[in-house]
């Protein structure tokens, strides 16, 4: 009798630890809320690389990156935003808001492309089935390589369908990378 409550008591015990283990797993996500500009709006981040994560914020701190930019145009549906959106403007605010963090001081040779793009939410897309996914007006996607390996990734929503909100969004992003630890 004493083996049959033994086993029944282990066996409750192991359905526990799953239960809890595929609980803890089953959480963990890319979305971030690490600052508080992160829960104004939807943020996916990634850090590939702390070594180089760390060496590309000093290289960034120093002014040696190269910024390269592309906007992604609704195609299903008469694309509105870039007639809002000037590219050679958002330019501007990406390098505005890394130059906040300049520091001479700072050494680093190793060269850093921050890489990034504007996309326009195609709400006409045929594979956006949810409401959910017509709801933001577009995002931010950064990628910050160096050396041709990928460092960081960054995707921030915007809501304004005319982008107003997008120099807080690229605030907030580059604070991100500034930021960003493993």
């Amino acid at each position: 009798m004493m083996k049959y409550i033994g086993a029944i008591l282990a066996f409750i015990f192991l359905a526990f630890l799953v239960k809890v283990g595929f609980e803890n797993t089953a959480k963990s996500s890319a979305k971030s809320a690490r600052l508080a500009c992160h829960k104004q709006g939807t943020v996916f981040e990634r850090v590939y690389d702390q070594a180089l994560m760390k060496e590309a914020q000093n290289a960034l701190k120093r002014g040696n990156y190269k910024l390269l930019s592309r906007a992604k145009k609704a195609q299903y549906m008469e694309s509105r935003l870039f007639g809002y959106v000037d590219m050679k403007a958002v330019d501007q605010m990406v390098n505005e808001k890394i130059a906040t963090y300049r520091d001479a001081e700072v050494q680093s040779n190793i060269p850093v492309v921050v890489d990034y793009f504007v996309y326009e939410n195609d709400k006409g897309d045929p594979g956006k089935k949810t409401p959910k996914s017509k709801l933001y007006a577009g995002y931010l996607h950064f990628k910050v390589t160096v050396e041709g390996e990928r460092v960081y990734v960054i995707q921030i929503d915007f809501m304004d369908l005319k982008g107003k909100d997008i120099p807080g969004k690229v605030e907030c992003a580059i604070r991100s990378l500034m930021t960003a630890a493993s």
